[in-house]
């Protein structure tokens, strides 16, 4: 016997709505999940290949081929590498992630960083402005004793022999001259004549020459 909705339909009315919502229901669950299977691409997943070391315009090729897509997160001078080389990456090379995912890598820059001083290297002990020049990531410092009546005590920071103080922007890269006094002792007295003035001496000289003239 040949089913006939229309009957079905006029005789169960509330039955066929139900089964109709019910069939509609399915049919747009399954267009969802299809959907969401496409939208998050479930079950393609690649394994980050290994980057670091590489100049970027080969690590971007590299990851453009796996599907992933490459992002720069920060770039640091490091004279060690060529400017422009991938040396850190983030997944890290091995780790298996969805396929189209950002990868973000740390270069080197092609210029040296630049800091500004905001604390007095002058005027400070030796060890307080190599503390600080240190910290702003400078190394290469150098340090030349003057005389002084303060021992230890900065007396001039040079770079590239300008004077450098609060508010200069130097390079990290750049070499920082530390003018550091060292106290001087005063030369020794031989003879107690000798710490009388030119003038004096002479007058006691001569009164000498008059007493033995006298005599």
């Amino acid at each position: 016997m040949k089913f006939d909705f229309k009957t079905f339909w006029n005789r169960h009315p509330i039955w066929s709505a139900l089964i109709i919502i019910a069939v509609s229901a399915l049919i747009l669950a399954l267009i969802a999940l299809g959907f969401l299977n496409l939208w998050t691409r479930h079950g393609a997943v690649v394994t980050v290949p290994e980057i670091k070391h590489m100049p970027y315009a080969e690590a971007e090729a590299i990851l453009e081929d796996n599907g992933l897509h490459i992002v720069i997160s920060d770039s640091i001078y490091d004279k060690k590498f060529a400017p422009g080389t991938v040396i850190e990456c983030v997944p890290k090379a091995g780790q298996v992630v969805k396929d189209g995912r950002d990868i973000y890598v740390t270069i080197t820059s092609f210029s040296p960083k630049h800091v500004t001083i905001s604390s007095p290297i002058v005027n400070v002990s030796s060890r307080q402005a190599i503390s600080y020049l240190s910290a702003l990531g400078i190394n290469g410092i150098r340090l030349v004793s003057v005389p002084s009546q303060y021992p230890d005590l900065v007396e001039r920071a040079l770079v590239g022999g300008k004077p450098v103080s609060v508010g200069s922007v130097i390079s990290v890269d750049a070499t920082v001259v530390l003018e550091v006094g060292t106290y001087v002792e005063p030369e020794p007295v031989d003879a107690a004549s000798d710490s009388l003035p030119e003038a004096e001496q002479a007058v006691a000289e001569d009164l000498g020459q008059s007493q033995y003239l006298d005599i």
